[in-house]
């Protein structure tokens, strides 16, 4: 391998195993990193909130507080025969502070929900950088389908459950400090009591949530194959043969088994949680009846007068709401920082971003060599490419052409610099493309495979995104859709190249296979590369299409460099030279005339396809000559 630049593996990390259980001094530093994610959303609107949640906190303390004085001065005020002046100003206050507590709950229900969404923004473009960086390796994966299916479900929950649960437990810890202090104030007894009665509850909820994490974490095939099911009755791509093939029962009962699947796990769970929950709910409602139960004995006593009898009653009340929901808060706290641990290690996978200037522009070459190439995919056990060595000179049009399975399609991701290669090099004038960042290389490849993207977008667009630096460049555009021979129906669609090539958006139009096939091609020659790779170009096109296309490929590429792949021997006749893959290994090359001549494998593949052409045109000769005369 080189000692330059080396390859970001995508499978780096990956694991089919949920994150070891956690303990509970953990979760401060998994918020810490939470915490630096929602600020990286959004900070003015995540201080705007945290204030607010600081205010709501601070009011249910100090209602209790000023509530306190009130029923102390109106008490005064009944033994003393004082009017109603005399509690006004206690009133006053009272009204003031329930006034702002009520304005600060309002205003953070709006807060939290903008502040997820743009946490949801954020999360989620750092999923797509890394899917749109990572090798293409990756996608071999199923652990890496896997963990890319569990980042999207949190990049969409878990911003939401942290900013909200964040700032509620924040909101939580202050009322239940302020209702703390107020209580220790009117006795000091009642304060660890209350607390001691909520251990309970605590325990479980933490355990309840990591059962959770780990159900959700072995659910994630089970998801993955559900969302397949659900696209293919409800996707319009799929509509036409889910009803040819009737079906739509088949696949709506497989999807109905992997739901019952789900639901019987955890229903378990579900079972699991509420036994330990009934459990921690009697021994804590229990210790909270003891609590009341010290109350009134202080009462009895005359160690608490009725004033401060009553203010505590509401302290204990209020702080047992608080600090049950502080339990829970934390306890969706901590799921959700398990669920982020996933997230930031999917985020791992990135690879090194390569700097602006190390992305040169696309420089023509003199040579490129393939050099002893071998290529296997992950866990395979036999290489797909064995080998391989060729030079391709600048301007060369040459033909790749083989058996399925022989190796073609993953040549040219290789070529690319789609995949990096288990062995050999590929030279671009000597050097050796390990030794630049994929993406410098990439800028020198124009590359359209047969199963290219149909994009959901303007024509405009979907040709612009061969080179989305020059988009705006319509002369450029139109000159390549003509090149590709689809100027003429993108130009007729209702609103022209601005149409949108789907009839699932509103003014959209669909197009044929063989339209976008030429769209596709459209893609290729604008993006300005010396090198072009085309794999299976023509699929969809007719014959005499084809064959017209390949025989003015010179024409068409304007001297750049190009690969094609196709399975139409007829069509690559033209081609400067054809290498033959055989089992991953290159087994011929040279000019039709030259590999007819040689009479090895590529004559015989030749010779085979066009014998059923040969044998349609003996049929009708024969029938012609044993037809009676009219």
């Amino acid at each position: 391998m080189s000692d330059g630049y080396a390859h970001a593996s995508g499978l780096r990390g990956l694991s089919g195993e949920p994150a070891e259980k956690r303990s509970l001094r953990e979760v401060p530093v998994m918020l810490g990193r939470a915490l630096r994610l929602l600020w990286a959303a959004d900070r003015r609107t995540f201080l705007v909130t945290a204030a607010l949640q600081i205010t709501t906190g601070a009011g249910v303390a100090a209602q209790l507080l000023v509530g306190n004085k009130v029923l102390r001065a109106i008490i005064d005020a009944g033994a003393s025969k004082q009017t109603i002046a005399a509690v006004l100003p206690q009133l006053a206050i009272l009204a003031a502070v329930t006034a702002t507590l009520g304005f600060a709950q309002a205003a953070q229900a709006g807060y939290n929900r903008l502040l997820a969404e743009r946490a949801i923004r954020h999360f989620n473009r750092l999923i797509l950088e890394v899917a749109g960086a990572v090798d293409l390796e990756s996608f071999e994966s199923a652990s890496f389908y896997d963990r890319l299916e569990r980042a999207r479900q949190q990049g969409i929950s878990t911003p939401l459950q942290i900013s909200l649960g964040l700032l509620g437990i924040t909101n939580s810890v202050v009322s239940v400090t302020g209702i703390a202090i107020a209580l220790t104030a009117i006795e000091p007894l009642l304060l660890p009591l209350v607390v001691a009665g909520y251990v309970p509850l605590w325990i479980v909820a933490r355990r309840n949530s990591e059962e959770m994490y780990r159900f959700a974490f072995g659910q994630t095939p089970g998801d993955r194959l559900r969302q397949h099911l659900e696209q293919a009755l409800a996707g319009r791509g799929q509509a036409a043969e889910t009803r040819a093939f009737g079906l739509s029962r088949f696949l709506l009962d497989r999807w109905d088994r992997s739901y019952a699947e789900r639901i019987g796990e955890i229903a378990g769970v579900v079972h699991r949680h509420v036994r330990r929950s009934l459990l921690a709910s009697g021994s804590t409602s229990l210790l909270q009846a003891g609590v009341f139960a010290v109350l009134v004995a202080l009462l009895l006593s005359g160690r608490v007068d009725v004033a401060g009898t009553a203010t505590a009653a509401i302290a204990i009340q209020q702080l047992a709401a608080r600090l049950q929901r502080v339990g829970d808060e934390a306890a969706a706290l901590y799921e959700s920082a398990r669920y982020l641990e996933d997230f930031e290690t999917f985020l791992q996978l990135r690879p090194e971003v390569v700097p602006d200037t190390m992305v040169e522009p696309a420089s023509p070459f003199t040579t490129l060599t393939v050099d002893d190439l071998r290529f296997r995919y992950p866990a395979s056990d036999r290489d797909v490419l064995d080998g391989v060595s060729f030079e391709v000179p600048a301007g060369e049009v040459v033909a790749l052409v083989g058996e399925n399975g022989s190796g073609k399609t993953t040549l040219a991701k290789l070529l690319a610099a789609l995949y990096r290669p288990t062995g050999g090099r590929i030279l671009w004038d000597g050097v050796d493309i390990e030794s630049r960042h994929p993406d410098a290389w990439r800028h020198n490849v124009a590359v359209i495979f047969q199963d290219f993207v149909r994009h959901r977008l303007t024509g405009t667009e979907n040709i612009g995104i061969g080179d989305a630096a020059r988009m705006d460049d319509a002369l450029a555009v139109h000159a390549a859709a003509t090149h590709a021979g689809a100027d003429a129906f993108l130009s007729s669609l209702p609103r022209g190249y601005d149409t949108v090539l789907s009839k699932e958006f509103e003014g959209g139009a669909d197009l044929s296979v063989g339209q976008w096939q030429r769209v596709a091609l459209g893609r290729a020659f604008f993006r300005d590369a010396p090198f072009i790779v085309l794999d299976e170009p023509t699929a969809a096109l007719d014959a005499k299409a084809e064959y017209e296309l390949f025989e003015t490929m010179r024409t068409l590429a304007g001297g750049r460099t190009v690969l094609l792949i196709s399975h139409r021997f007829s069509s690559v006749r033209s081609a400067d030279r054809i290498l033959v893959l055989h089992e991953g290994r290159l087994v011929e090359q040279g000019s039709h005339r030259e590999l007819m001549a040689a009479n090895g494998r590529y004559a015989e593949m030749f010779t085979l396809q066009a014998s059923a052409y040969l044998e349609d045109v003996e049929d009708v000769e024969d029938a012609a000559s044993v037809a009676p005369a009219s």
